[in-house]
């Protein structure tokens, strides 16, 4: 059943195919199902798509104009430092698409997004151009809501919540498969840190010895379809690659600990009552990490040392799921439900 006939379009960088953007956009569309809309999600793949029952779209061809609200969501989408290297998000993509649905009439709504920082002047006009036209906007940090409030969007348009990737469990269906591993997600070679700090190396060498030598408790993962570049140094592991939601989040529910440089792994680990520990290469997941209460277990890794991960890796073996961190999870899960109460 739909509301009215009403149709919804979700907007985000669903052409990577990368674990975190297609979890959230699963989650915004499945909220917008329960609300009653039908929902397509151009560039998800189809199997993701068959699983949420939204209608699959290789494309934007027709989507904006027969849609009645554009949902722009997912990912640092609203910065251009979400990517590789500045410049390299999916903001200009994004905007062009709002834009062209605002020109149409459409309602432009935007939610779970992190914005800024910007390099960029013109990614700092596009970021700006975005919230104009936009009806409400939910932003996933506090640094977000700053950013923001700095280029001058302020008011009730803009709410301050958390990323949706917490409520994982509330809007997927899938049970954990335990497994009582520690998942190794280190795959950083596209990014500035890891040529301007020597100590990456080591680490990485290190990070490959210790899955060799603990193979049979420590899962490899990966947050896109290609294999862990781990596994080949330590071919005992058992390893999940990403490719179906469906198939990969009752695995990843399931460890005992993760280890990742990967902002949205380390948030569905968490919202499964998970210890995650990261070496980052990009300030959104410090961000996630003050926010859990944790500032201790997220380091950057243009500074990283070896002991660093030696230290990391001791408590991930060690590591419980306490009554703050409960307290904690349930606190960030109802501002999550914020930034998806208001798609109506």
């Amino acid at each position: 059943m739909t509301v009215d006939g009403k149709k919804a379009v979700v907007i985000g960088p669903y052409r990577v195919h990368n674990f975190g953007d297609d979890l959230v956009g699963a989650i915004i569309a499945k909220h917008l199902r329960q609300k009653g809309y039908q929902v397509s999600v151009p560039l998800l793949d189809k199997e993701n798509s068959e699983w949420l029952g939204t209608e699959y779209a290789e494309n934007y061809d027709g989507t904006i104009e027969s849609a009645d609200t554009i949902v722009v969501g997912g990912g640092g989408i609203m910065s251009d430092t979400s990517g590789s290297k500045p410049g390299a998000s999916y903001l200009d993509i994004v905007a062009r698409r709002a834009i062209a649905g605002k020109l149409k009439n459409k309602k432009i709504l935007v939610t779970s997004v992190g914005a800024g920082p910007w390099i960029l002047e013109r990614s700092k006009m596009l970021a700006f151009g975005i919230s104009l036209i936009a009806d409400k906007i939910g932003v996933r940090d506090e640094e977000s809501f700053k950013h923001l409030d700095s280029i001058g969007v302020k008011g009730d348009k803009v709410v301050l919540g958390a990323d949706c990737a917490l409520l994982s469990s509330d809007y997927l269906d899938f049970s954990p498969r335990s497994n009582g591993k520690i998942g190794i997600q280190f795959d950083t070679k596209q990014f500035e840190a890891f040529r301007d700090n020597p100590n990456v190396r080591d680490i990485t060498n290190a990070i490959k010895k210790y899955s060799s030598e603990n193979s049979s408790d420590v899962m490899l993962v990966s947050n896109r379809h290609n294999k862990s570049p781990l596994a080949k140094d330590a071919p005992a592991c058992e390893t999940l690659v990403y490719e179906r939601l469906q198939d990969f989040l009752p695995h990843l529910a399931g460890l005992k600990a993760m280890f990742t440089s990967h902002l949205h792994l380390a948030i569905t680990a968490y919202s499964q009552r998970i210890p995650t520990f990261s070496l980052y290469a990009r300030e959104k997941t410090k961000r996630f990490y003050n926010q859990i209460g944790h500032p201790e277990r997220a380091i950057d890794l243009s500074t990283a040392t070896l002991e660093d991960f030696q230290r990391f890796i001791s408590a991930a073996e060690n590591a419980v799921w306490t009554e703050d961190d409960e307290k904690t999870l349930q606190d960030l899960q109802g501002k999550a439900r914020s930034l998806l109460d208001f798609l109506e």
